[in-house]
């Protein structure tokens, strides 16, 4: 059976680049992190400490094919989620694009001569949040506003979305998801995930957790990376209103915390009353309270 990767991702890439990663062996398909390609270099797959490298050097043609290919061959529809550095891929995956930016005669932003893609493979995994689900509620039900942090592709996305599933499935809240990015589950039938969820996808964090607020009535509020100016007024919006946050930001420490600007505005305003701090394939390694305590496993 194939890796729910490589049926999503490469059946309509060119046949060079897919032929190799579907000749993978299940068990470093099955490991696999990250895909990432140079134009010049080898392409690579990332799969825990091990660097899978198929050759030859990519070209800057084979490139081009890749991203219109990303793009399901219709770049124009892709344009303003590239000019911000990604492109959303079916199955909740995502390709980081790196090139020339460059602005349009109305002076718009567009990458072109796109050098090197960077795609995360996402991973649904049931039971992923069961460390982190002790600090989502109170000991009454309430809902906690709750920050989620780690480095870089440590699985808050995938702790996130199994958390979402808990308070929706096992909790019976109501859960409103800001997906901004399209990968934690605007590439999900309803049906998949047997849970209450509304979902809004493809808007900015700040104006979507708005629009939740204003027509949904969402006991909680769930977004993924956070860390714009903007984000500030419409999680402390969120916050007054009553309703549960969980949300997820880069950080290694509640040092980092106070050294981001909108984290450090957001934990000045009250804005989370749990900072969980995680490790390697989302495990938990510290919680804090809302004054940067480090709580107890009990607490």
């Amino acid at each position: 059976m194939q890796q729910d990767w490589q049926s999503a991702l490469l059946s309509q890439w060119p046949q060079a680049l897919a032929r190799p990663l579907w000749q993978m062996e299940s068990t470093q398909a099955s490991r696999v992190q990250e895909l990432r390609f140079y134009v010049g270099r080898e392409m690579e797959a990332v799969a825990g400490n091990e660097c899978i490298r198929f050759p030859p050097a990519l070209s800057q043609n084979q490139m081009d094919e890749l991203i219109a290919a990303l793009c399901g061959y219709a770049r124009y529809a892709r344009e303003e989620q590239m000019a911000q550095g990604y492109v959303p891929l079916a199955g909740g995956h995502r390709a980081g694009v790196c090139g020339r930016m460059t602005r349009t005669m109305d002076g718009q932003l567009c990458m072109t001569d796109v050098t090197s893609v960077c795609i995360r493979i996402a991973r649904s995994v049931p039971g992923a949040s069961e460390s982190v689900r002790p600090h989502l509620t109170g000991a009454q039900g309430d809902v906690r506003r709750v920050l989620v942090l780690g480095p870089p592709g440590c699985g808050k996305t995938t702790v996130l979305r199994d958390a979402a599933l808990y308070l929706s499935g096992k909790c019976g809240l109501r859960v409103s998801v800001a997906d901004e990015r399209e990968e934690l589950f605007v590439w999900q039938k309803p049906e998949d995930t047997g849970a209450r969820l509304d979902v809004l996808g493809g808007v900015e964090k700040a104006r979507a957790v708005q629009m939740l607020l204003r027509v949904m009535a969402p006991q909680v509020i769930l977004t993924d990376e956070i860390g714009r100016p903007e984000d500030v007024d419409a999680l402390l919006d969120a916050a007054r209103c009553g309703v549960g946050l969980l949300a997820s930001a880069h950080a290694r420490s509640f040092g980092d915390v106070l050294r981001r600007p909108v984290l450090r505005v957001l934990h000045e305003a009250g804005a989370f009353d749990r900072y969980l701090f995680l490790g390697s394939y989302g495990r938990l390694i510290c919680a804090c309270d809302e004054n940067g305590q480090e709580l107890s496993s009990g607490s």
